[in-house]
C-alpha cells in the first residue's frame, strides 16, 4: 500500500497526474491489495487463533467435547469459502476493472489541463510546454479574456514559460518571462495562459540569432496531451478479453486469476495442521516455518507465472502446478501426521528399530 502510494505522489510531484487525483487512485488499488491481503489475514488469523487455543490448554477441553483436527478443519474450510469468494470477485472482475479505471483517469488528466492545478514553486509540463509560477496571489472577480466572472481567482506572479519548439510547424525554440498572469478558458473550454509585461527570447534560429520581443499582454494556449497510460496492460483487462486473446500471456494472466482463489483452499490446509502446538511450546513456535511456506508459495506463483508467460513453463498445467506442488509437498504430510494410521505407523517402525537394536 505504501508503494503504491508513493508511487502516485511521485507521478503527482512530477507533474503526470493531478494531486487531486491521488486518493482516488489509491483507493482504486484497493481490490489489487485485496488479492494479496485477504489469503494472508486468513493465514495469520488461524494460525494465531488456533495456536492461542493450544498454548492455553484450551484445545484439550475442545478435543474433549468432540472438536476434532477434521471438525476444526472443516470450520476453517467454511471461512476459507467465504474469503474465496470475495477474493474471486477480486480478481477475475473488480481488480481489472479497477486497473483499468485508473489508466482512464489519468488519461483524461492529460487530455485536459484544467485538471492541473498552477502551483507555486513547481514545474508543470503540458506536451512541449513547460510552466513555472515564482508566486500566486488571489484575486477577486473576473479577469480580461474570461468568460464569466471566477471568485477568488489566482493571479500568478514572475512567470516562465519554456517552449521546445516545433521545426515541422517551424516555431524556435523559446523563453517567455513575465510579471503577472491568469488562467482562463475560451468558449470551447480550452486553456489559456493570460500574460503581461514580459519578454520572449527566441532561438538560436538557423543562422544561429537571437530574438528578443517585449509585449504588454500575450496569450498562450494551453496544449492537450496526446500521451497515454499503458491502458493495453494486461493487468488490466477483463477476464472476457484474456479468454478472447488466448495467447501465453493471456492465458497466464487468465490461469493466475483463477489459482488466486484456490490458493486460499491450499493455505488452510497447510495452517491448520501447523497451528497445533505444544502448550509448553506458546502461540508463536511455529509462525516462522508457516509465513516461510506462505511467502515460498507466492514466490514459486510468480516464478511460474513469469516461465509460463515467456513459454518457457507449459500452460498445461501451468499455474495450476502451484496448489497440486504444495498439497503433495505440505498439506497431505502435514495433515495426516496426526491421524490413527500415521501413529500406527510410525509406532510400528519404532518397535522395529528399537527390535533391530537389540
Amino acid at each position: 500500500m505504501s508503494q503504491t502510494f508513493i508511487r502516485f505522489i511521485s507521478k503527482a510531484a512530477r507533474g503526470s497526474i493531478p494531486t487531486d487525483l491521488v486518493t482516488q487512485l489509491l483507493s482504486l488499488s484497493i481490490p489489487t491489495m485485496a488479492n494479496f491481503m485477504l489469503p494472508l489475514s486468513l493465514f495469520l488469523a488461524i494460525l494465531f487463533a488456533l495456536g492461542s487455543f493450544c498454548s492455553q490448554s484450551e484445545m484439550v477441553a475442545m478435543r474433549a467435547v468432540g472438536y476434532s483436527n477434521k471438525l476444526l478443519l472443516k470450520i476453517s474450510m467454511g471461512i476459507a469459502f467465504v474469503t474465496a469468494i470475495a477474493n474471486g470477485v477480486c480478481s477475475l472482475w473488480l481488480a481489472p476493472w479497477c486497473e483499468a479505471k485508473q489508466y482512464e483517469i489519468i488519461d483524461k488528466a492529460k487530455s485536459d489541463p484544467s485538471f492541473f492545478a498552477i502551483d507555486s514553486g513547481r514545474f508543470l509540463k503540458y506536451k512541449d510546454l513547460v510552466i513555472y509560477v515564482e508566486d500566486l496571489e488571489e484575486q477577486k472577480g473576473p479577469y480580461e479574456y474570461q468568460k464569466e466572472a471566477k471568485e477568488n481567482s489566482q493571479k500568478m506572479k514572475q512567470l516562465y514559460v519554456l517552449t521546445t519548439g516545433n521545426e515541422q510547424k517551424r516555431l524556435l525554440p523559446s523563453v517567455n518571462l513575465s510579471n503577472e498572469g491568469w488562467i482562463s478558458f475560451d468558449k470551447n473550454d480550452s486553456m489559456w495562459v493570460n500574460l503581461k509585461n514580459g519578454y520572449i527570447y527566441e532561438g538560436p534560429d538557423e543562422k544561429g540569432e537571437y530574438n528578443l520581443v517585449s509585449y504588454e499582454k500575450y496569450r498562450l494556449h494551453i496544449p492537450t496531451s496526446d500521451e497515454k497510460e499503458a491502458s493495453n496492460k494486461i493487468s488490466s483487462k477483463s477476464t472476457l478479453e484474456l479468454w478472447e486473446q488466448a495467447d501465453s500471456v493471456a492465458l497466464t494472466e487468465l490461469e493466475w486469476r483463477l489459482v488466486q482463489p484456490i490458493s486460499i483452499f491450499v493455505l488452510v490446509l497447510i495452517v491448520v495442521p501447523l497451528s497445533m502446538v505444544n502448550p509448553r511450546q506458546g502461540r508463536f513456535a511455529k509462525f516462522l516455518p508457516a509465513v516461510a511456506i506462505y511467502i515460498s508459495y507466492f514466490l514459486v506463483g510468480f516464478g511460474l507465472k513469469s516461465a509460463c508467460s515467456r513459454e518457457v513453463f507449459p500452460l498445461i498445467p501451468g499455474l495450476m502446478f502451484l496448489p497440486i506442488l504444495f498439497c503433495i509437498a505440505f498439506a497431505i504430510p502435514f495433515n495426516l501426521s496426526d491421524t490413527e494410521v500415521f501413529n500406527k505407523l510410525r509406532r510400528s517402525k519404532l518397535l522395529n528399530c528399537n527390535l533391530e537394536k537389540k
